[in-house]
């Protein structure tokens, strides 16, 4: 694979793509100056950036939650379209799917940025971390009814989904036991003011159960810390979640002693977050046959090369948008993600979107080429994309769009069919070269 097509694809795996000027300075950098870009940008000198929820009003009110749903929504999109640090928005975006508290049980658009903010914050360093500050977020709390869990009726949700779903997996062979050795463990917190501006999360100490509890083998487990340190100790915790971020950006069919290899780093450096991300972006970085295991075998024991990613709806429209220098109209956008299936803030429960070939169904594919439209029709007419559509020619067009390579024979033929701009830009953008990284 040569280092153009390497470089669109870390963009597009693991950022949001670029536009034809960005791939042009990020193939003179290299493959391994842009996975370090993108996983460790700070030491690259790109600056943080802004929080788009800064002085905006988030808080319930009635007859206005889905409009600020809605602002909150479309403010995270402008980030991830405009953000200097790709790589780890990318990464956020997928914590949001695998941490997942959503609307509209989540009634606050003020608490679920709140989450987000956590996110933004933990979701590079210690994993420990990460899931200490998840499980008493006011959000998280709401959602899977930690909020008013007692020692006399303590719920189980919570304590089901993070052995579950955030840390060990289905496989694990952790019991009822510890499912409900967990909720225990959890009891107390309650969550006050959750439809005001400012929501407290409270822990009231007579309504847990401090009682010793034995979870996942340990012992004396009674609190927040335990709870943590029981679950990220266990052995199963690195390898699921090295596994399903691997599995995400490396491709599906990922072979298994890369997993282990990746797991095995990320035990070894006290589960950091950023140090497994790194490794990662730097598996993909080193091409289908550069890793120690190397070769193109597309998911046997010890390739790297996972077979094709299926962007999803939001990944896919923030790199249109930033390849066509689009913004569009937060209506259009919302309600062109809506119809495909995916928006910020509601993914349709706790595991989170589908993945893969659920993303052609035929609701998500007439929405995707609903939105290019728009795209296409607001396209400056002085830009490269446009300038490429013109022309139409495959290498030209390859790298308008970001993708380091020329576009196929099919498509090519398709998007010359077209009469004008906005047209091709459509079927462009919704061709299996721009849909499948």
């Amino acid at each position: 694979m040569d280092d153009r097509l390497l470089v669109a694809r870390l963009h597009r795996r693991a950022g949001f793509g670029l536009d034809a000027a960005a791939l042009a300075e990020a193939v003179a950098r290299g493959p391994a100056a842009e996975a370090a870009r993108l996983t460790r940008p700070a030491d690259a000198g790109l600056p943080e950036p802004v929080d788009p929820f800064e002085g905006v009003d988030l808080s319930f009110a009635k007859g206005e939650v889905r409009g600020r749903l809605a602002l909150a929504a479309d403010r995270w999109l402008g980030r991830m379209v405009d953000t200097p640090r790709p790589g780890l928005e990318r990464l956020a975006w997928w914590w949001h799917g695998h941490l997942v508290a959503a609307a509209p049980k989540v009634k606050s658009p003020a608490l679920l940025a709140e989450l987000l903010r956590v996110v933004w914050a933990k979701g590079t360093g210690p994993f420990a971390d990460l899931v200490r500050a998840v499980t008493v977020d006011a959000a998280m709390l709401v959602y899977l009814d930690g909020s008013g869990s007692t020692a006399d009726a303590p719920n189980e949700n919570y304590g089901r989904e993070l052995l579950e779903l955030f840390t060990l997996g289905r496989t694990a062979g952790y019991t009822e036991a510890d499912v409900q050795a967990a909720a225990r463990a959890l009891t107390g917190y309650r969550v006050a003011g959750e439809r005001l501006g400012t929501p407290r999360v409270l822990f009231e100490a007579r309504r847990h159960d401090d009682g010793g509890q034995t979870l996942l083998g340990l012992d004396g487990v009674h609190d927040l810390d335990t709870v943590v340190r029981a679950v990220t100790g266990h052995p199963a915790c690195a390898p699921f979640v090295a596994g399903k971020l691997a599995r995400a950006v490396l491709g599906p069919g990922v072979g298994d002693a890369v997993v282990a290899r990746l797991a095995e780093g990320f035990r070894a450096s006290g589960l950091d977050v950023g140090a497994l991300w790194s490794a990662v972006v730097g598996e993909l970085a080193a091409g289908p046959d550069g890793g120690p295991d190397g070769g193109q075998d597309g998911g046997q024991d010890g390739g790297p090369d996972g077979g094709l990613v299926v962007l999803a709806p939001v990944p896919w429209l923030v790199h249109a948008e930033r390849a066509c220098g689009v913004r569009l109209d937060a209506k259009v956008r919302l309600g062109g993600l809506r119809a495909a299936g995916q928006v910020p803030f509601v993914a349709p429960n706790v595991g989170g979107w589908p993945s893969g070939e659920a993303w052609f169904s035929s609701a998500t594919v007439v929405a995707r080429f609903n939105l290019a439209v728009a795209l296409g029709a607001a396209l400056p007419a002085g830009s490269a994309l446009a300038v490429a559509l013109t022309g139409a020619d495959a290498a030209g067009l390859g790298d308008a769009l970001g993708l380091g390579a020329p576009l196929g024979a099919d498509t090519l033929r398709a998007v010359r069919a077209v009469g004008g701009v906005a047209g091709r830009a459509a079927v462009a953008l919704t061709s299996p070269e721009f849909v499948l990284a």
